[in-house]
């Protein structure tokens, strides 16, 4: 009798967090998702690696407010278009940009989120 199915019993996954090494990208995601709060007025990037924060401060020219590499997910209080640029300058394109807003009143969201992806060409010469 078997137990609960794992993910290596799904479709050849081997594990849950998909570290296959077989896989592209080493089993990281080529996505990144800046989200920009207009309350706040901080950006927050998340998927970045350690290296690739410290790229996207120099093409900024700016440290970030705050850092969890253990969630990939850094701040900065610069301008979006500035982070959206850096981004880009690193072989990140804009795929989706959606906003979210659930009114004017002082404690709502107003959020506006892009999501940005690396082709596996751009992903294999910013490793190297």
């Amino acid at each position: 009798m078997r137990g609960v199915e794992t993910s290596a019993d799904i479709k050849g996954w081997s594990d849950i967090n998909h570290n296959d090494p077989k896989k592209p990208f080493g089993g990281r995601m080529p996505y990144v998702f800046v989200r920009e709060n207009k309350i706040k007025w901080w950006v927050t990037v998340q998927g970045l690696n350690y290296n690739e924060v410290r790229l996207l401060a120099e093409k900024v020219s700016d440290q970030p407010e705050s850092h969890d590499d253990k969630e990939k997910k850094v701040e900065f209080s610069v301008p979006t278009w500035q982070i959206l640029n850096g981004l880009e300058m690193m072989g990140y394109r804009v795929v989706t940009s959606s906003a979210i807003i659930t009114g004017y009143s002082r404690h709502d969201t107003r959020e506006f989120v892009w999501t940005l992806h690396k082709t596996h060409d751009d992903w294999e010469k910013s490793s190297k």
